[in-house]
């Protein structure tokens, strides 16, 4: 059970329906997640921009940043994220051969500097510390650039900060992810 409201779009302040309205544009529909924030309106403002910010510029391909939220998501074991994100994934037209590395053996997901990329982000989301300047120059020598590293870090942590929310709220997932999922004969792996 969703701890916080969800709110419709009658209900709105009325600040929030252009962000709303472009949020439904980019997207298709309105997530869950954006609704409950709705109860504090400038948190979905700010979570929107960060997340077109994030997603629609830089170095990094909008397609391997999906992949690295994806990971992430599993690897915190959230399913309302790890199904949003799937989903988004699929739209993308991101190869179900990759969807299914993802879900099984990150390490072999093609191309091989994907795959670098990815190990190296979820083998320091629990401990950055023990991150080495060899982990760096391995990155380098598979062509990934320091923007792209650091794009890489910035969406493990937005990420992160989602899935803390999802987590803390008890999301349900949406209807419309379910159906799309199920359509896709998807699945995260995760209950």
């Amino acid at each position: 059970m969703n701890r916080f409201a969800l709110l419709e779009d009658e209900d709105l302040e009325e600040n929030l329906q252009p962000v709303f309205w472009e949020i439904k544009k980019k997207l298709g529909s309105i997530p869950v997640f954006y609704r409950m924030l709705a109860t504090a309106p400038p948190l979905v403002e700010a979570y929107w921009q960060c997340y077109l910010k994030v997603i629609d510029q830089g170095e990094l391909p909008v397609e391997v940043k999906e992949l690295i939220f994806l990971a992430v998501a599993r690897k915190r074991r959230c399913h309302y994220c790890a199904s949003i994100h799937l989903a988004i994934c699929d739209t993308f037209d991101i190869k179900r051969q990759t969807l299914d590395a993802l879900m099984t053996d990150v390490s072999s997901i093609q191309p091989e500097r994907v795959a670098k990329l990815l190990v190296f982000c979820l083998s320091i989301m629990d401990n950055p510390d023990a991150v080495r300047e060899e982990d760096y120059q391995q990155l380098f020598q598979f062509g990934i650039t320091k923007c792209e590293v650091l794009e890489a870090l910035y969406s493990v942590a937005y990420a992160n900060s989602g899935i803390y929310l999802a987590k803390i709220s008890k999301l349900e997932l949406d209807r419309d992810v379910i159906a799309y999922l199920k359509d896709k004969s998807l699945s995260t792996g995760l209950t």
